[in-house]
């Protein structure tokens, strides 16, 4: 074998090896970009816009408790369909394994009854405070993380009306 073919072949070898290390470099910083990221599974609806929502993070964590009402009035609880008249026991069963906050992504053409019907499962439930999801209209920077952002309320006692 002459000396220019093992040459060749050592340079192979050290091309072979450099792309194996810089695959798994990006495949490591992906990862830790994905974790970084981590989105729970949700069905998709198109926010209300406001200006005066604030950050909440906590929204995209896995175990984050996500109402969503669909532009048709279709409610799910994560991404499993649900009834107004189940909604109340699934917020129960499941505010004992977790006591973090209530988020609701309703769909700017949602109708309100179904909203309503939301609010009241979750004060049935024993829930306080609820956070309406929303988007602004504002830019992020390329790299940054945009956080959900949403209006956090509280839910009162409604007083039944005087029967004359």
């Amino acid at each position: 074998m002459s000396g220019l073919a093992i040459n060749n072949l050592g340079r192979l070898k050290q091309r072979a090896w450099s792309l194996a290390f810089l695959v798994v470099l990006a495949m490591m910083s992906a990862t830790q970009f994905c974790r970084a990221q981590a989105m729970q599974q949700g069905i998709s609806v198109e926010l209300a816009p406001t200006s005066s929502a604030v950050p909440v993070p906590d929204a995209d964590s896995q175990v984050a408790l996500i109402i969503t009402v669909t532009d048709t009035g279709r409610i799910y609880f994560g991404i499993d369909p649900v009834t107004p008249d189940t909604l109340a026991d699934k917020f129960k069963a499941r505010r004992s394994r977790y006591t973090g906050a209530l988020y609701i992504k309703a769909d700017a053409r949602a109708p309100y009854a179904s909203v309503v019907k939301v609010l009241d499962a979750a004060h049935i439930a024993g829930v306080a405070g609820v956070t309406l999801l929303t988007i602004q209209p504002k830019t992020t920077q390329a790299g940054k993380p945009a956080f959900p952002e949403g209006i956090e309320m509280e839910l009162a006692w409604r007083s039944t009306p005087a029967t004359k």
